[in-house]
């Protein structure tokens, strides 16, 4: 649907791809989450994300990505690749330090030996969004964001009041906080 939130994805390994349409949120940051890590459990070393649609980002959506980024770290050659960034997306990257632990690349500078790879759009599957129940969600969302304060512990001011509102919410619903499974 045009102007919906959405991701699609392939993998080729050692490549996983995914391409960010309309805006990278914490309601698509679950399915972003679990393709990574089955694209991870299927050999890719390299995930690509390809921003030239992307509109914006939030933070739970960067957090994932930054925990992607820890994950991967552990792997031999691992390593997240952001191209197409705008100068507003690069922006929202660097707020928050995740342009440290990522490779980016500004539209029109995308490394050679992926342009092949991003022609072929006609490859990719759209991801569906699936809803998420309240719990879930909240745990999403709160690993991200200790994911953003574990990369940058300057992000804990940004992010305190975030954090217990998280974990206050997921204490009264009973569900487990990430650490804590």
């Amino acid at each position: 649907m045009p102007g919906s939130d959405g991701i699609q994805v392939a993998i080729q390994v050692p490549l996983a791809f995914i391409r960010v349409v309309g805006r990278g949120s914490f309601k698509i940051s679950a399915s972003l989450k679990e393709f990574a890590v089955h694209a991870l459990d299927a050999g890719c070393r390299r995930i690509v994300l390809d921003m030239a649609e992307c509109v914006g980002m939030d933070s739970t959506f960067m957090g994932v990505l930054a925990g992607l980024a820890f994950r991967l770290r552990a792997v031999p050659e691992g390593r997240i690749v952001i191209v197409n960034l705008n100068p507003r997306t690069r922006g929202l990257l660097a707020t928050l330090g995740l342009d440290e632990a990522v490779e980016t690349h500004m539209a029109g500078a995308t490394p050679a030996d992926l342009e092949p790879l991003l022609a072929r759009g006609e490859a990719l599957t759209e991801l569906p969004a699936e809803e998420r129940g309240q719990a879930e969600t909240a745990r999403t969302m709160l690993e991200a964001h200790e994911n953003l304060v574990r990369l940058s512990p300057e992000n804990l001011p940004k992010f305190k009041d975030v954090l217990t509102f998280l974990r206050e919410d997921l204490k009264k619903s009973g569900g487990a906080a990430p650490g804590a499974r």
